[in-house]
């Protein structure tokens, strides 16, 4: 279970990551404006958190985490906290966006 939850957790912050790179890069190159880099930046962590979370069920589910009582409420808190990183990833990102320079 362990292994299951440094799993999920290192491919999220991954994917949020890489985003917010991605993204950042856009608006610091002034190939995006910086109100349409942190929109669409806020449009795929919101698709990120539903992905992970629902990909962090599927995979606890075929891994058999869902059938004893115990492992299914840390099933619960793998998929919650997938979706707790995402959202602070988000935050983050929206309130540390810069603008590219102009000359």
């Amino acid at each position: 279970m362990i292994l299951y939850f440094f799993a999920t957790l290192i491919f999220t912050v991954g994917l949020c990551f890489g985003l917010y790179r991605y993204f950042g890069g856009l608006v610091l190159s002034s190939t995006l404006k910086l109100d349409d880099g942190r929109g669409y930046y806020l449009i795929s962590m919101l698709l990120v958190a539903f992905f992970s979370s629902g990909l962090a069920y599927y995979i606890g589910g075929a891994l058999g985490y869902d059938q004893n009582p115990t492992e299914q409420s840390h099933l619960v808190s793998v998929i919650l906290l997938n979706a707790v990183v995402t959202l602070l990833a988000l935050t983050y990102g929206l309130t540390h966006f810069k603008e590219g320079e102009r000359y």
